[in-house]
C-alpha cells in the first residue's frame, strides 16, 4: 500500500536526472584532479616543517636592509643548507618554515642563529619526515582505502544475504561501494584540488582520516535506506520494485538529513572556530558529509533500481 507522502515525492521518476548531475560532478572533478595538482603534506612528500612565533615586532634586532623573512630566510641557509618556503601561520607573529628534510640538531642551530636578531623566536612545532617514509606513508594510505572498500563491500553482501529475489545482496553491496567510490570519494578529490591550488590545502594524514570517515558516514546512510528496502522486499515482495525502492527513500529521507543537518552545523562550527591546524580537515569532513548524504539518498538506490531494471529486462528477451 503506497502512502500519502509516496504519491506526492517521486524520487526515483528523476533517476535519471540524479545521476546526471552527479556525472557532471565527477566528470568536474577528474578534470580538476588532472589540471591542479595537489599539495603533498609533509608525511607524504617528506620534509620538514617548522612553525615558529617571534613575539612583538619592536624586539627584532634585524641586518640593516633586511625584513624578517629575508632575515629568516639568509640563517635557515647558512644553518641548515636548504632553501626555505616561509608562511604566515594565521597571525602576525606565527610562521611555518618549509624546507628539504633536516635534522634536530640542523634545527637547533637554526633557532640559535635566528635569535640573536629575533631574541624571543620560540619553537612550536617541529615534524621532519625522510622522503622514503613519506612514500611508504602513501602506500599504506592508499592501500587502507582499498581495504576500507572491499571491508564494506563484503560487509554489505553478507548483512544483505537474506534480501529476497530477484535482486541479491551483491547488487547492494556493489552499488553502495560505486556511490562511495565514483561519487563521494571523487568529488571530494576534486574539491580539494581545488582548496589546495587556489588556498594551499595540503593532502596530508588529516586529509586520509576524514577520507575514511567519510566512507563511514556515508555508508551508514545508505545503509539506513537499504535496510528498509529489505524489510519493505520482505512485506511486499518484489513485484513494483522501483515504488518499493521509492517508498524506501522516502520513508527514510527525513531521518538521512535531520542527521545530516546536526552534524553539519557541528562541524560548521569546527571549521569556523577551529583554528588553521584544523581548518582543511573539519572543511574535508564537512563537504564529504553533504556527498554522503546526497549519494546515499539520489545516487546508491537509483543505481540499485538501474541494475534491477537492467536484469529484469535481459531475463525477459
Amino acid at each position: 500500500m503506497v502512502d500519502g507522502r509516496s504519491r506526492k515525492m517521486n524520487i526515483v521518476r528523476a533517476t535519471k536526472v540524479w545521476l546526471g548531475i552527479s556525472s557532471v560532478m565527477v566528470v568536474v572533478s577528474l578534470v580538476v584532479s588532472f589540471t591542479f595538482r595537489y599539495n603533498l603534506g609533509i608525511d607524504f612528500a617528506g620534509g620538514t616543517a617548522l612553525e615558529v612565533e617571534t613575539g612583538s615586532a619592536t624586539t627584532y634586532q634585524l641586518p640593516e636592509g633586511q625584513n624578517l623573512n629575508q632575515y629568516f630566510t639568509a640563517t635557515y641557509k647558512e644553518a641548515t643548507g636548504q632553501e626555505v618556503i616561509i608562511q604566515s601561520a594565521g597571525s602576525s607573529e606565527r610562521f611555518i618554515l618549509r624546507s628539504k628534510a633536516i635534522t634536530n640538531d640542523q634545527k637547533n642551530a637554526w633557532i640559535t642563529e635566528a635569535k640573536k636578531g629575533v631574541p624571543s623566536l620560540a619553537e612550536l612545532q617541529f615534524t621532519s619526515v625522510s622522503p622514503t617514509v613519506g612514500a611508504d606513508v602513501v602506500r599504506k594510505a592508499i592501500l587502507a582505502v582499498i581495504v576500507a572498500m572491499l571491508a564494506i563491500l563484503l560487509y554489505l553482501a553478507y548483512a544483505f544475504r537474506k534480501v529476497p529475489k530477484p535482486t541479491n545482496s551483491w547488487r547492494f553491496g556493489v552499488t553502495a561501494v560505486a556511490a562511495l567510490l565514483a561519487h563521494d570519494v571523487i568529488i571530494l578529490l576534486g574539491i580539494y584540488s581545488l582548496l589546495s591550488h587556489f588556498f594551499g590545502a595540503e593532502i596530508d594524514s588529516m586529509f586520509i582520516t576524514a577520507l575514511l570517515t567519510l566512507l563511514g558516514f556515508s555508508v551508514h546512510d545508505t545503509i539506513v535506506t537499504y535496510d528498509r528496502l529489505r524489510e519493505n522486499l520482505i512485506k511486499r515482495g518484489a513485484a513494483d520494485f522501483e515504488q518499493t525502492v521509492n517508498d524506501s527513500i522516502v520513508e527514510t529521507i527525513t531521518r538521512s538529513i535531520n542527521t545530516t543537518f546536526t552534524l553539519v552545523l557541528v562541524l560548521l562550527a569546527m571549521t569556523l572556530m577551529g583554528g588553521r591546524t584544523t581548518f582543511f580537515f573539519t572543511l574535508s569532513l564537512l563537504i564529504g558529509v553533504v556527498l554522503g548524504t546526497y549519494s546515499s539518498i539520489f545516487v546508491a538506490s537509483p543505481l540499485l533500481l538501474m541494475w534491477q531494471k537492467s536484469a529484469d529486462r535481459q531475463k525477459s528477451v
